[in-house]
């Protein structure tokens, strides 16, 4: 279904976090738990790089660079905007790695006629040296997408849940960290204060296990979705 704005109080969520915090983790358990369609922004440029696309040459471009450096505001609004017209307009969408800035979340407003009270947004927070050491020690299954923190340690070769073999990700070799974290703190970090004002803006204690955040963020999204 194509989708239209409405008027309608579907509610939405995001979910911020700087790398390594998580994230993407946790969006997928919030999937699966409250029934979220489940909008991975970074996932589905990979794809569409993979596919060699137009659009996708232009994102492996930039990521070729390995600079850490964020697309664009206006590529990405015109990749999300399209890929919003594939979602049922009276399904609850759980946004991840979108938006990135005050820009991008004021285009996802427009986009889906958002108003602050359907809209909450789950700010995962993590000390930046346990950033830095999650994003040494992970590797996620290159088919599926799952991530694991030191796999090597535990003797994991290879995704438990599809069997594919587990890579480092590109934006986490040691030369891209730094900057990555250095640029969620200056371009993404403001959503943070522009949320308090254009949201419900949930703060969550993103070091302990992922299995205590995400205790954490089921009773704090319990009784809203």
């Amino acid at each position: 279904m194509v989708y239209t704005l409405t008027m309608e109080s579907i509610k939405h969520l995001i979910i911020l976090g700087p790398p390594g915090s998580g994230k993407g983790t946790q969006a997928k358990m919030i999937q699966d738990k409250f029934s979220f369609v489940y909008f991975g922004t970074g996932d589905l440029m990979r794809q569409e790089a993979e596919k060699g696309s137009e659009i996708g040459r232009k994102f492996q471009a930039i990521w070729d660079k390995g600079q850490g450096e964020l697309i664009p505001d206006e590529l990405v609004d015109e990749f999300v905007n399209f890929k919003l017209r594939e979602i049922d307009a009276q399904k609850s969408i759980i946004f991840d790695g979108y938006p990135r800035t005050v820009d991008q979340a004021e285009n996802l407003s427009r986009v889906l006629n958002i108003t602050p009270d359907n809209l909450y947004v789950l700010n995962i927070e993590v000390p930046k040296d346990l950033l830095v050491e999650r994003m040494q020690t992970r590797k996620v299954c290159q088919k599926c997408g799952q991530v694991f923190f030191r796999p090597d340690e535990k003797g994991i070769k290879a995704c438990d849940d599809c069997g594919d073999a587990l890579l480092k990700r590109q934006e986490d070799q040691p030369e891209t960290m730094e900057k990555r974290i250095l640029v969620y703190q200056t371009q993404t970090q403001p959503l943070i204060e522009y949320y308090k004002s254009h949201a419900t803006l949930i703060n969550i204690d993103g070091s302990p296990s992922i299995n205590l955040v995400e205790a954490e963020i089921e009773e704090k999204l319990s009784g809203v979705f």
